[in-house]
């Protein structure tokens, strides 16, 4: 059999094809056939001639024959787990050695997490289930390090333009899941669990492999330390391998700052998009976790594997992350946390780098902010922002808006102008929506629980090697946020 490297002329005369075949899986699944062995047959052969099988073309064999498989299949849950894993190793398989992007690769195991999630919430809490859901995964992140770090370039999938993409596939991934709901499904949100709003809209029609890529990563890291919540044990060997395994998975996948932006921006987010993976009271113990890992993180944090504009975009959201970490500890009555926050801050080098961004590139010269606390420099930033000037391609009034809490009544408290805006912003974190969206959530009932889980850890169980130093009192840390 010859092999083919497809030119773009091609790939467009193969495109018609593969729309006629998705749109022909699509009617007659809906009409109830299970049984595409013909059509997967089809592919099969084509993709066996080519050097480089079109992502694409990659996703629709996979998905056909999967859900024929799929259909024929026992119920058992350890069969249904080991149908997932097959589909795994046979997704990752189709990689060319002379493939030079990374993104391709990571891309392609995302129906991998459609199903495992989905796997989660039918299954039982089994240790033997949970233990196979957890080695998958696991191996899933593994693959990914391992794109992440190899000797790949990141690059363009295919060659010339393609008018088919992978948003196509996506309904034929969940065909099932639409028949089964007779098509009252939203499809972005059944694909993307763990997505949150503003991720998912981003995707169109033309959304290329390395936004995919980052989507999948983010999932992946969430559902891994969702996961560790099952584990049982006591609640500090809880809190410590969750940190440690979220700073390995961020250490791994950092190449892809696409990760990184969605990673600060989850954590600008009122809620993150767990809740059906974790009850509220860990939902807030996982979040604490994640704004220790972040400040952390920040004193690492260099333009190693970003460009120039992408390095800026991810320390301004770094910076609108450490106030939002300050706010949820003020909230907790957590004071070492805030002392422990502002020391990580002004030990890191971000701050003084923003000011030296925004006063190289305008004739103003305003007046350097306080660097002791986020609050005064993102102030700084907001004002200068309104006078037209940006330092990077993110809006920072959108995002410090995020990070504003609603008040106890349920109604936002608005956006101010920008001198006063993160000096008046409320310091109680009501934003969060209740899961059957009939209103806000009353955290104030969760603290309890936050405080508690606080004193059973003690004080040295978070933010590195940080010096704590004095505590501080609680119109202190009011002050020092708001």
């Amino acid at each position: 059999m010859k092999l083919q490297t497809l030119s773009s002329s091609m790939l467009e005369n193969l495109e018609p094809m593969l729309n006629e075949s998705i749109y022909h899986f699509l009617a007659e699944f809906h009409k109830g056939r299970t049984d595409f062995s013909e059509l997967s047959s089809i592919f099969f052969r084509l993709i066996q001639t080519m050097t480089d099988p079109p992502f694409e073309f990659i996703w629709f064999y996979s998905a056909i024959t999967f859900q024929t498989a799929k259909s024929s299949a026992t119920t058992d849950p350890q069969k249904l787990l080991l149908s997932v894993k097959d589909l795994f190793h046979s997704l990752i398989s189709f990689r060319n050695p002379s493939d030079g992007s990374y993104l391709k690769q990571v891309s392609l195991v995302a129906p991998i997490l459609y199903h495992l999630v989905n796997f989660k919430f039918e299954i039982s809490t089994s240790k033997t289930e949970t233990k196979g859901l957890v080695d998958a995964v696991d191996e899933i992140i593994s693959h990914i390090i391992m794109c992440c770090n190899g000797d790949l370039v990141e690059q363009e999938v295919r060659v010339g333009k393609s008018t088919v993409n992978w948003v196509c596939l996506v309904p034929v991934w969940i065909a099932d899941q639409v028949r089964q709901n007779e098509g009252c499904v939203d499809g972005f949100r059944l694909f993307f669990p763990l997505s949150t709003e503003d991720i998912r809209r981003r995707i169109h029609g033309d959304c290329g492999v390395d936004y995919l890529a980052a989507v999948v990563m983010i999932e992946v890291f969430l559902f891994r330390l969702c996961l560790m919540f099952d584990s049982g044990g006591s609640e500090m060997d809880l809190h410590k391998n969750v940190k440690s395994c979220a700073a390995q998975i961020i250490l791994g996948f950092k190449r892809n700052s696409s990760f990184l932006v969605m990673l600060f921006k989850l954590l600008l987010e009122p809620c993150l998009p767990i809740g059906e993976l974790l009850a509220t009271p860990d939902e807030l113990i996982l979040r604490r976790i994640l704004y220790d890992v972040a400040l952390d993180f920040g004193l690492f944090l260099s333009c190693d594997t970003s460009s120039d504009v992408q390095y800026k975009e991810i320390v301004i959201l770094w910076l609108l992350v450490t106030n939002s970490a300050l706010q949820f500890a003020s909230e907790n009555g957590d004071h070492v946390r805030v002392s422990c926050y502002l020391s990580a801050f002004s030990s890191s080098q971000l701050p003084r780098q923003i000011i030296s961004w925004v006063t190289g590139v305008t004739i103003m010269k305003p007046t350097v902010p306080d660097i002791s606390s986020p609050k005064d420099i993102i102030g700084w930033l907001l004002v200068l922002e309104q006078q037209g000037l940006k330092i990077c391609d993110h809006n920072i009034s959108e995002l410090h808006e995020k990070t504003l809490k609603y008040n106890s009544t349920g109604k936002d408290n608005g956006v101010k102008d920008a001198q006063t805006m993160v000096e008046d912003a409320p310091v109680s974190i009501n934003g969060r929506r209740k899961r059957n969206s009939t209103g806000f959530w009353e955290v104030q009932k969760h603290i309890k629980v936050i405080k508690c889980y606080h004193e059973n850890l003690g004080d040295d169980g978070f933010c590195g090697k940080t010096e704590v130093g004095n505590s501080v009192s609680d119109q202190e840390m009011v002050d020092m946020v708001r």
